[in-house]
């Protein structure tokens, strides 16, 4: 049964933050999604925020007449810089040139393909202006996914790369029916192209604005990271400003003295919606890193007093760990969010103790509820140290069963859902696939399996969908599974996540070969890093000469993940083969863990081979927990 033909009440028994903090309880008003706006969820009532902007464009007009000669944004490693009145001044220019000289109108889409720049964000706030939406597109993706997004939105103009236009996108160029002018950031624009320099000159008439309020769509953000059907979730002016207010709750307040350092990459929704625009509502500085590095990161933190910052886990991680980061001073950052799904009790106590936060948050959601729908309150961040924590003020979270009626009763598991402001209209061009993840009262299914404890917290343990978040990257199962199928050796392929310390998960491919073939695990890396992402890309690859299924013919996952070879019976004999999955490079980097201590697989290897005191013990764990008894991390998601 489709979401959509889903009826009766849910109330959400999610505790609310609402709830624990009384004076959030009068911030936050309820109110109906209007009908005949293509909102998938019309007519329903949820939580908003009493006192919220009603657009984007209107946060940044506030900001420059405030505060025009205040810094506004950073770029690294450009080292560009720009005060409020730089920025609008610059933002009115490319929507008059869009306007004016190349037809731009409301609705219409702008692509973005450059890492964080300052043409990204001018290009971003103007589009917005012009009523339009900005189509953010990941920059990780081969030329074919490339263009499946954009023709997938329907294009009327792109903001690229020099880089991204001659390595991927020329050569799809043809493709691209919709598509009415490509502007090349940088210097001298290809053939075909045109410089971006011609919507920032000078003598532009003042732009007519078409009218927009917070129903209309802002962005549209792709829910897969792939070449395959990507689905583009629509967000409207009060999911994203939604999000925007959520975030400077959670971290305590955020004003115009704070700064704000966006380590994601401008393409994800974490650093539009959770760094970008909360800096952009509070009227702060926003410092934007184009890559992220953990020694740029740090050193940004020391040179700008960096005091917030929303990242994934394992970049914070890998600066707290990074030789160098105790000789820089990163007292100034003491407002952390992050998370996204349940952190390792590890990482968080680590957290704690390096930063000493005032706000210590893991948050999240699910793309259709844009980014941050879910949080822990700092106060609870060790008390329920693996929870997700209470809906956000704006957010009301319900628990369902198979047949769409909501679980009403503590630590039954079912599937979550969102609802309130932040709930997407529903996806883009797409009413069936909408139909089966949005409610009609509101409520966005995410495909995650959770449970809600005795107290009214959030707890999520995996995902009922066929996908591996890697380090923060979420990868899509069955669309790395289609890409191993081109391979003109391979009968079968499965795709599964192996539990990991540093990545949460890892990306494994168990692989049957056609009869009388042969390959190397190198020889399918290869294959499929041609086709994908290099996140999407399996580092583990094992062969076998059959797949494990049910009655009906469907793969059975679980007995893979912790599969090594069916001739690998003997403990040694497993952990060799583990060893041989994997690419050399791994060989050496002490992502397992023996007894709290972290080890490569080559001193594993030894010590099963020596059989020390040591290579016993690895031995029964091995033989009690599987290898993933060493590689899985203390997250609750992989607890039994």
């Amino acid at each position: 049964m489709g979401a959509w033909e889903v009826r009766g009440p849910a109330r959400g028994v999610c505790k609310s933050w609402r709830d624990v903090y009384p004076e959030l309880a009068g911030q936050v008003v309820r109110i109906t999604a209007p009908h005949w706006r293509g909102i998938a969820w019309e007519g329903s009532e949820i939580c908003a925020y009493r006192d919220r902007p009603r657009s984007i464009s209107q946060c940044l007009a506030t900001n420059v007449a405030r505060w025009p000669d205040r810094e506004a944004y950073v770029f690294h490693p450009g080292g560009q810089r720009m005060t409020w009145g730089d920025i609008g001044s610059q933002v009115q220019r490319v929507a008059a040139r869009l306007r004016q000289d190349f037809g731009f109108r409301k609705g219409d889409r702008l692509c973005l393909l450059t890492a964080g720049c300052p043409e990204y964000v001018t290009s971003y706030l103007a589009i917005i202006q012009l009523g339009g939406i900005a189509v953010p597109v990941n920059l990780g993706l081969h030329a074919e996914g490339l263009a499946a997004q954009i023709n997938k939105v329907g294009a009327k103009g792109l903001v690229v790369s020099p880089e991204v236009w001659n390595d991927k996108l020329e050569s799809v160029r043809g493709s691209l029916e919709s598509v009415k002018a490509v502007f090349v950031i940088g210097g001298e624009a290809p053939q075909g192209t045109l410089p971006f320099a011609e919507l920032t000159g000078p003598g532009t008439k003042p732009v007519e604005h078409e009218a927009v309020d917070e129903w209309d769509l802002c962005a549209i953000s792709f829910t897969s990271g792939t070449t395959g059907v990507p689905k583009g979730t629509m967000a409207m002016h009060i999911n994203a400003l939604g999000c925007a207010q959520n975030v400077v709750m959670a971290a305590k307040g955020l004003g115009v003295d704070d700064v704000n350092l966006c380590m994601p990459p401008l393409y994800h929704n974490t650093a539009v919606y959770a760094d970008f625009l909360p800096a952009l509502l509070s009227g702060g500085k926003c410092v934007i890193m184009a890559a992220f590095t953990p020694l740029d990161a740090i050193k940004l933190i020391e040179a700008e007093r960096a005091t917030w910052a929303v990242a994934a886990p394992i970049m914070l991680w890998m600066m707290m760990n990074h030789p160098e980061f105790r000789s820089h001073d990163c007292s100034t950052l003491k407002k952390i969010i992050f998370g996204g799904h349940a952190s390792s009790e590890t990482f968080i106590n680590q957290l704690n103790q390096e930063f000493a936060p005032i706000a210590m948050v893991n948050a999240g959601s699910v793309s259709e509820s844009t980014a941050l729908g879910f949080a822990l309150p700092t106060e609870d961040a060790i008390r329920k140290i693996t929870s997700c924590g209470l809906a956000t003020p704006n957010t009301d979270i319900a628990i369902f069963d198979d047949a769409g009626n909501e679980i009403l009763e503590p630590n039954v598991i079912g599937e979550v859902a969102y609802r309130g402001q932040q709930t997407n209209a529903g996806y883009w061009e797409e009413p069936g696939k909408t139909a089966e993840v949005f409610r009609r009262d509101g409520f966005v299914l995410s495909g995650d399996w959770a449970r809600i404890d005795e107290e009214g917290y959030l707890w999520l343990l995996d995902r009922k969908k066929d996908m591996v978040v890697r380090g923060g990257q979420n990868v899509y199962c069955i669309e790395v599974e289609n890409k191993l199928y081109l391979h003109p050796k391979v009968l079968r392929a499965a795709v599964v996540g192996v539990p990991d310390h540093v990545f949460s998960e890892r990306l494994k491919a168990v692989v049957v070969l056609k009869p009388g073939q042969s390959a190397t695990a190198d020889e399918i890396r290869d294959h499929c890093a041609k086709h994908l992402a290099r996140y999407e890309t399996p580092e583990y690859v094992v062969f076998a000469t059959s797949l494990p299924a049910n009655a009906a013919g469907k793969t059975l996952k679980p007995p893979l993940v912790d599969f090594w070879g069916e001739s690998a019976n003997a403990t040694l004999e497993r952990f060799a083969a583990f060893c041989a999955s994997m690419p050399p490079a791994l060989f050496d980097i002490p992502h397992l863990k023996i007894d709290g201590e972290t080890a490569a697989p080559r001193e594993v290897l030894a010590e099963l081979e020596e059989s020390t005191n040591r290579g016993r013990t690895i031995a029964r764990i091995i033989e009690e927990q599987g290898i993933c008894g060493l590689t899985t991390p203390n997250e609750s998601r992989f607890r039994k």
